[in-house]
């Protein structure tokens, strides 16, 4: 693999590149504690509102500001793949232990596509990133 391809797929500065898998493992966490406590939350609508869409809005919040310091597409993309990653194994641990039998919306079965709509997500706002970079660079210069 040439340097220019490794450049734009991992990074320029492999600290950054380090920093933003630990924020995307940050994501992962995040996702986790806060989709698998739902039943906790049961009965508080106004939560659910807040809660829901906070993880993907950071995860997609952390791709761009990396992709737009780093360039590291495939490190971008996967953060929003990490918060889905948490979604779905919160939502394992609840059809597993019954803690919300009735829910299941679309099965085990969608995760792929879910994990596919995500990289795809991070892989447009990584270019998003990136790519508002270059421009400020050439306007700046």
């Amino acid at each position: 693999m040439s340097y220019v391809s490794a450049t734009v797929l991992f990074g320029r500065d492999r600290h950054r590149t380090r920093r933003t898998l630990v924020l995307a493992a940050a994501v992962f966490l995040a996702s986790f504690v806060l989709y698998a406590s739902f039943p906790i939350y049961d009965g508080v609508p106004f939560t659910y509102l807040l809660i829901i869409p906070s993880i993907p809005v950071l995860a997609g919040a952390v791709a761009l500001i990396s992709a737009y310091r780093n360039d590291g597409l495939l490190v971008s993309a996967l953060v929003p793949v990490m918060a889905v990653l948490g979604l779905e194994l919160s939502l394992g641990l609840w059809l597993t232990f019954d803690l919300v039998p009735s829910y299941d919306p679309a099965g085990f079965g969608f995760v792929p596509v879910l994990l596919a709509v995500a990289f795809g997500i991070g892989v447009a706002v990584a270019a998003v990133g990136a790519g508002t970079r270059r421009v400020v660079t050439a306007i700046s210069s």
